[in-house]
């Protein structure tokens, strides 16, 4: 193997590695089937080209399986409540294999008793078939991936599969557990009546004076088509504005478009706006269309744009100026229309001056700001805030209601929130669990008395490290996963490690022996 055949293998892992994270942190979010379904969708098909994507389950008693996901929702809701049995022996084949199992579509038509929906796969468009064994330990599950002429799965494409196979299993056990849950407590749907998950005009939390001049500006510029872009602190809330303006919009009926800029990896993030061709680069294994034309008659929130390397914004600036794009490997141009809302905690007239964000796109996106404030300076939000973070949290958990004391009220609005919503959001949901009784008396956080009086400023660094290390102990060291200190930061893993070692956070910090 000569040099660059080994440098282009290597590249090729690293690619894989990248998208295998990329997806399994996006699954990683899911709980509900609609969410599940946009990111088959939007995410993984357009990466792997597929036509046909379904899920069985197999019944622990009667050891029949069941329908749990299929592409097309109307076969879904045509088959969920029918039984399968396993004549044709694909299922357990599937079940018993280490590896996904690979079949032509002459090889699948052969098999006699295949369940109905999968006959519609090899009499369609499909000229092959993945199956999966996803990984769960609550069920046995079977996934079948059916592929086109245009789109036939290369090896790589099993190894990301494969790879995906545990979180796929989670998402699904998540989805499950929480249909079946939630409906089953009585004391939690009594009060779910008057609980919706974002509550409050225009799903935002908060009477105070800044929210109700947030809210204004909302309502002011939903029915335009004017680009927005909204200015806060991390944890703010940001998305959450993006959301309502999209809500409230003639644009509603179409998707919002969710870009994380910091969350992707710089090499990956003009193919997740602009899409690809296949084998336009090593690891484009199928045509991908991008988060531009996924956005077409909708809207494209682009998140954290401030974080956008130079070279991008240039392509950024041309796609809205002239509301085309060009895919990675064509020479076609593609007209998209699509609503801009960005979003930054950065100050993007000093980034500009810094020479790290560009002038010309600063004013096309600088349209209508809309600046979040702080929850240090909205501070007669906060009891409303805690209360429904503690109503949510008892709801998705399957949990009966606390109260919170007044004592620990005080406690939470004189602190600085240096976190914003998001550490309150952790904080509330931490002292949900600790509280012993039905009312939560203490909200453990640092005390803030120090920097009030100004004996003792720290730099923000030292207030992020200790935050960070706060929920490391408390989830003892485990940072992914759903109950994982990432999940409680609502950080990527890959982020949060990041930060640790920026931080220079160590085992050793936050393990005892």
């Amino acid at each position: 193997m000569s040099y660059n055949e080994i440098i282009a293998r290597i590249q090729q892992r690293e690619q894989e590695q990248s998208l295998i994270i990329s997806m399994s942190e996006i699954l990683a979010s899911v709980s509900t089937r609609k969410e599940f379904h946009d990111v088959i969708i939007n995410n993984l098909k357009n990466a792997f080209g597929f036509n046909h994507f379904s899920i069985c389950i197999e019944d622990e008693k009667s050891k029949d399986f069941y329908l749990q996901y299929h592409i097309l929702p109307s076969e879904y809701s045509k088959l969920s409540s029918a039984a399968f049995k396993d004549s044709s022996g694909i299922f357990n084949e599937v079940l018993s294999s280490a590896e996904p199992v690979f079949m032509t579509k002459t090889e699948f038509a052969k098999i006699t008793g295949l369940p109905s929906f999968l006959k519609d796969t090899y009499e369609g468009q499909t000229q092959s078939i993945i199956a999966l064994s996803i990984i769960t330990k609550r069920y046995k599950a079977v996934a079948f991936i059916g592929f086109g002429k245009n789109s036939t799965p290369e090896r790589n494409t099993f190894r990301v599969f494969k790879s995906l196979s545990p979180q796929l299993g989670i998402t699904l056990t998540n989805i499950l557990l929480l249909e079946n849950i939630i409906p089953s407590n009585s004391v939690i749907e009594e009060d779910a009546q008057n609980v919706s998950e974002i509550p409050g005009d225009l799903g935002i939390i908060g009477n105070s004076e800044p929210m109700q001049k947030v809210r204004s500006l909302i309502k002011l510029v939903s029915n335009t088509d004017s680009g927005v872009l909204i200015l806060g602190e991390s944890g703010t809330g940001k998305e959450l504005v993006a959301k309502a303006i999209h809500e409230n919009s003639e644009r509603s009926k179409k998707h919002l478009i969710k870009v994380n800029c910091a969350a992707i990896p710089k090499n990956l993030l003009e193919s997740e706006l602009f899409g690809h061709e296949k084998g336009s680069f090593t690891g484009a294994i199928a045509q991908k269309k991008g988060k531009f034309e996924q956005a077409h008659k909708g809207t494209l929130f682009l998140d954290e744009v401030g974080e956008m390397p130079l070279e991008l914004q240039v392509k950024l600036l041309r796609a809205l100026q002239e509301k085309e794009i060009q895919r990675i490997g064509s020479n076609g141009h593609i007209n998209v229309d699509a609503r801009i809302i960005a979003a930054t905690n950065r100050d993007l007239q000093e980034e500009v001056k810094k020479g790290n964000f560009r002038a010309d796109l600063f004013y096309r996106l600088n349209v209508f700001p809309i600046e979040v404030p702080a929850l240090r300076e909205r501070t007669d939000d906060i009891p409303d805030l805690a209360k429904f973070f503690v109503q949510r949290y008892a709801l998705k958990n399957k949990k009966a209601l606390k109260n919170i004391a007044v004592k620990a009220l005080n406690t939470i609005k004189v602190y600085h929130w240096p976190g914003n919503v998001r550490e309150l959001e952790h904080a509330m949901e931490r002292a949900f669990l600790l509280a012993p009784d039905k009312t939560i008396k203490e909200i453990q956080i640092s005390t803030s008395k120090q920097i009030e009086t100004g004996s003792d400023i720290k730099p923000w660094y030292e207030f992020e490290k200790e935050y960070i290390l706060t929920i490391l102990k408390f989830t003892k060291g485990k940072i992914s996963g759903p109950n994982g200190a990432a999940a409680l930061l609502d950080l990527p893993p890959t982020t949060l490690n990041s930060k640790m070692e920026r931080l220079g956070i160590k085992k050793r910090h936050y393990l005892t022996k």
